[in-house]
This record gives structure tokens, sequence and C-alpha cells, in this order.
């Protein structure tokens, strides 16, 4: 199991470092546009010329140019964004329909008379409806300390993002079943989350939550000598790190 379990964090580790694949060229323009491509052509002090993804090629001066930077890849050509009267810049690059990952990390406190401490990881592969609904489906596992042993979720993802700005609120809530052949198949899990994201580029997000996990399962007590099995919920305070991309 120790083995399974190192193996595991390997895994999920070197696909949040590695997943982001390659970089392009990105043109912010002085009236809020972003322009993602290869620049296949630059006059010094005159212009630039820039391919995007689908192969329209764009000319631009110089003086029409706020800055030229190199980010991760973004697939989806010619989003644009607005200034906020903040001065933060604003982007629904995050929000669009389509499909993502997302890999959580988080620690969870035992409450309760039969809640146990124990380690979280998951990985959620969810489609984002329309701003602000994503829905998902997760897997991943949970080490429980005390008992030394690992179960594995399988969940529906329910998300909803409140804002487009850097940093905005979420709220989430899986649900689903954990199983684990020494607690005798686990049970019913049910896992509310609030918490807030930070966009760190196009197409990559960090978020931060709190949450509780109610988890079902059989329970052995001994009643006066007599041994008798209940259905408990082995409850936890969760405090999750997750990264999106």
């Amino acid at each position: 199991m120790k083995k399974f379990f190192a193996v595991f964090v390997f895994v999920l580790l070197t696909s949040l470092l590695f997943g982001q694949g390659d970089y392009q060229d990105v043109v912010y323009l002085k009236n809020g546009s972003i322009i993602r491509g290869v620049i296949i052509e630059q006059v010094p002090n005159v212009s630039i010329k820039i391919e995007t993804v689908d192969k329209n090629v764009f000319v631009y001066q110089i003086a029409e140019i706020e800055k030229i930077t190199k980010e991760p890849y973004q697939g989806r050509a010619g989003s644009t964004s607005r200034q906020g009267t903040n001065g933060i810049t604003l982007t629904n690059a995050s929000l669009n329909t389509g499909y993502s990952g997302l890999a959580e990390l988080g620690f969870q406190i035992g409450v309760g008379d039969y809640g146990m401490s124990r380690l979280k990881l998951d990985y959620i592969y969810s489609y984002q409806l329309s701003s602000p609904i994503s829905l998902g489906l997760g897997t991943g596992l949970r080490y429980f300390f005390d008992a030394e042993e690992i179960a594995f979720p399988f969940f529906a993802d329910f998300r909803a993002n409140f804002s487009s700005n850097k940093t905005n609120p979420y709220l989430s809530l899986g649900l689903g079943y954990l199983f684990n052949k020494k607690f005798n198949g686990v049970g019913f899990l049910l896992a509310p989350t609030v918490g807030t994201r930070f966009i760190i580029s196009e197409n990559t997000l960090m978020n931060i939550g709190l949450g509780y996990e109610m988890q079902k399962m059989d329970i052995y007590v001994d009643d006066y000598s007599y041994g008798h099995v209940y259905s408990e919920n082995c409850g936890a305070i969760s405090i999750i790190v997750g990264m999106s991309f």
C-alpha cells in the first residue's frame, strides 16, 4: 500500500508540474485585446506579424502594443480581455465552455465521535457548461492515518464560480462513494467546499478551499460484551489546495 501511495503522489505532482504544455507568444494591445500565436516576423521598433493557431495572420504597429510575453499554450485563439476600473486585467478565458482537469491535495481533520484524519488526493475531469457552472467526474484516494488504510473515492463534482476576476470565490459539491475492503466497502460520500480561485495564467488556475467531508462507514462497537456494527459518519474538516489546467 505504501509503495502504491508513493507512486500515486509522484504521478499527481508530475502532472501538475509538466501538464502545462508548450509556450506561445502573447501580444497585449493598448485597446485591451490579447492575441495568441507565433510571431513570424518582427521589424524592430516598427511592427510585428503574428500567426494564430487557426492560421490567421495579423500585423500590428509597435505603437499599438502594450507588451509582448511568452505564456503557457492556450488553444483558444483570439481570446480577449478587458481592463477593469480598479486597474486589474479581467479575463473570461478560464470560464469558457470546454473540458479541464483539476488536481486537489488536502488534509482532512477528523471531527465527531467517529471522525478519522486522512490525506485527500483527487483528480477531477470536468466540463464548463457556462459561466459559472461546471460538472465533472472524479477519483483519487484517502489515506486514513490511524488505520493506515487507503480507500478510493468515485464521485460527481458540481462547481460554481462567481467571477472572472483574477481572484474569485467558488462553491463545490462532491457526491459519490468510497471503496475499501478492510472498511467493509465503506459507503456514501458527501463533500461541500467553499473557497477562492486564483488565475495564474490564461489556462492555469489555483484554488484554496475549506470544506466538510461526510463519509458513511460501518463501525464496530463493543456494547457490554456484545459486538454490534453501526453505520456512522466518519466526518472531517478539509483544507484543500488545487491546480486546474
